[in-house]
């Protein structure tokens, strides 16, 4: 692991304000890279913490001066500070807001939010969306107050391809990142979104749709009942919601779909 020159970095993840110090080369690349879209706030800052990511002969993660990482290598320093920077946050949400693992996008004034297993192809859908101008929330976490949705903008991240397979044709021709914190070619690939086409302001609950998916032969777009849309949501939700989820539901917000090409379900959305 190279030591890298000490650097700053700030992330905003809702009301929590994190500065990271960091001395790791390739933690600092994947923070200027992956998390540029998070240095700004969408909501006002309430808390903060620190986090300072060491690279040393003994690798390290500090949080508030606790040091609560040091049983790895140095080559295990970005995914600790991850994994931690994920816990913090979590903890912090859990205690005004719903957090729930979902692509989220904007297109008119609306968002639109994904959900589904893992493969479901979220990031896929979140990227045909930002290549057609939508404006870009999350592509995993997505969080509401009960009247207000936004996301945590970090860079949309595909799953690793598989040993010798071929990248799908609707990511041939994007200039993709697949080696971000130079590790191993069987890393997960990403695409860092541009700050302009990142929403910057939140949107009312009561104007969120909600489109359940998964990946198959035909691309279909159909509405299910606000019933099901809240089972949806609540499926959807890391922890188990301590506000009301009625305002993200309503007639005709909540959709079932399935696709056989990204830009498909988003053009049939498009046009609802």
């Amino acid at each position: 692991m190279e030591r890298g020159n000490l650097e700053r970095h700030e992330i905003f993840l809702s009301g929590l304000h994190v500065g990271v110090r960091s001395s790791c080369a390739r933690t600092n690349r994947y923070l200027r890279r992956h998390w540029a879209g998070a240095k700004q706030p969408i909501v006002r800052p309430e808390a903060t913490c620190e986090i300072e990511v060491i690279a040393d002969r003994t690798p390290r993660i500090v949080v508030d001066g606790e040091v609560l990482w040091s049983d790895g290598v140095a080559e295990d320093l970005v995914a600790g500070f991850e994994q931690w920077l994920y816990r913090l946050a979590l903890a912090r949400h859990k205690r005004r807001f719903v957090v729930f693992h979902a692509a989220a996008l904007v297109s008119d004034g609306r968002t639109v939010v994904f959900s589904g297993p893992s493969g479901a192809g979220k990031s896929s859908l979140a990227l045909a969306a930002v290549r057609r101008g939508w404006k870009y929330f999350s592509d995993e976490f997505v969080v509401t107050d009960g009247k207000r949705v936004w996301g945590w903008p970090r860079a949309i991240r595909f799953d690793p391809p598989k040993p010798g397979s071929r990248r799908p044709e609707y990511l041939q021709h994007l200039d993709l990142d697949d080696d971000a914190v130079e590790s191993p070619k069987d890393a997960a690939p990403y695409y860092a979104v541009a700050g302009a086409s990142i929403q910057r302001t939140t949107c009312l609950a009561r104007q969120a749709h909600f489109v359940g998916v998964e990946r198959a032969a035909k691309t279909t777009l159909a509405p299910v009942p606000a019933t099901v849309g809240l089972k949806y949501w609540t499926e959807a939700s890391f922890f188990r919601p301590a506000i009301s989820l009625g305002s993200l539901v309503g007639a005709n917000r909540v959709w079932r779909a399935s696709w056989r090409r990204p830009n498909e379900l988003i053009e049939m959305i498009e046009a609802t």
